[in-house]
């Protein structure tokens, strides 16, 4: 992806850095998903500029983590986890990998090891939602 022309990648950092802070001012699960949903929405429209594999995915995965946390909402509350349906740490952790993937695109070229890193935490994200990943999340095997 580092071929990405100048004017797509500058589009993604500057759109991603204002979801990233958006994800975070918003106080509850639905404004954190809906600014979350910028990181599929703004690739698929410079897909329409520039095709590049790794977009697509990171368009797929955003996409699908987005989906799927909506879809699961709300799980059964427990112990440890809040009434949207999610481990209490979920929040902070959406918040952090949306920074994590904007901060990967402000470079003068991607950092796709950072790349990488936020797309498998977002799956990490999406499967604590999922009914064996909160039994994950309670046995300690899989952080937030």
């Amino acid at each position: 992806m580092p071929a990405l022309p100048k004017q797509v990648r500058r589009r993604l950092a500057e759109e991603f850095r204002l979801a990233a802070s958006k994800v975070a001012e918003a106080q509850d699960i639905d404004g954190k998903l809906y600014y979350f949903s910028v990181f599929f929405g703004e690739t698929s429209r410079q897909l329409n500029v520039h095709w590049d594999p790794d977009l697509a995915l990171l368009h797929l995965v955003a996409q699908a983590a987005g989906q799927q946390i909506r879809g699961r909402m709300p799980l059964p509350i427990s112990a440890g986890f809040s009434p949207n349906g999610v481990p209490d740490e979920f929040l902070g952790a959406i918040d952090q990998v949306s920074d994590e993937l904007a901060a990967a695109f402000e470079g003068s070229e991607i950092d796709m090891a950072r790349f990488y890193a936020a797309l498998a935490r977002i799956a990490e994200l999406v499967y604590v939602t999922t009914g064996n990943g909160a039994y994950l999340y309670k046995k300690g095997l899989l952080r937030l």
